[in-house]
C-alpha cells in the first residue's frame, strides 16, 4: 500500500489516481496520520443505476475481484440427504 500526504496527493492526483487504477490502494495521511484510503471503485460500469448510486454515497461497496463466473460452486462436503429421506423427516415431524 502506498501512502501520501494530503499536499503530495494535491500535487501528483494524476499519478496516485494511475496507481490506483493498477490495483494498489493509496493511504492518505494528514500530518503522518492516516485519515482516509483511496481504493478503485472496482468494475463500476457493470452495476446498475441504484448500485452506482449507492457506491458513490459509500453505502454498497464493490468486491475486490468478481467470481469466475465459468467456475461453479463447490459441493458440500460429506453426504447428501435425498429428497424421500426429508420427506419422511417432514411427515415424522407433522405426525407429532
Amino acid at each position: 500500500m502506498r501512502t501520501a500526504k494530503i499536499s503530495e496527493l494535491k500535487a501528483k492526483l494524476s499519478a496516485h489516481i494511475n496507481y490506483v487504477k493498477s490495483g494498489e490502494e493509496v493511504l492518505i495521511l494528514d500530518r503522518n496520520t492516516p485519515v482516509a484510503k483511496l481504493v478503485s471503485a472496482g468494475p463500476f460500469e457493470e452495476y446498475g443505476e441504484r448500485e452506482r448510486r449507492l457506491i458513490a454515497k459509500g453505502v454498497l461497496t464493490t468486491p475486490k475481484s468478481l467470481r469466475n463466473r465459468a467456475r461453479t460452486w463447490p459441493l458440500p462436503a460429506g453426504p447428501m440427504v435425498s429428497q424421500e429421506a426429508i420427506d419422511r423427516m417432514c411427515e415424522e415431524r407433522d405426525d407429532r
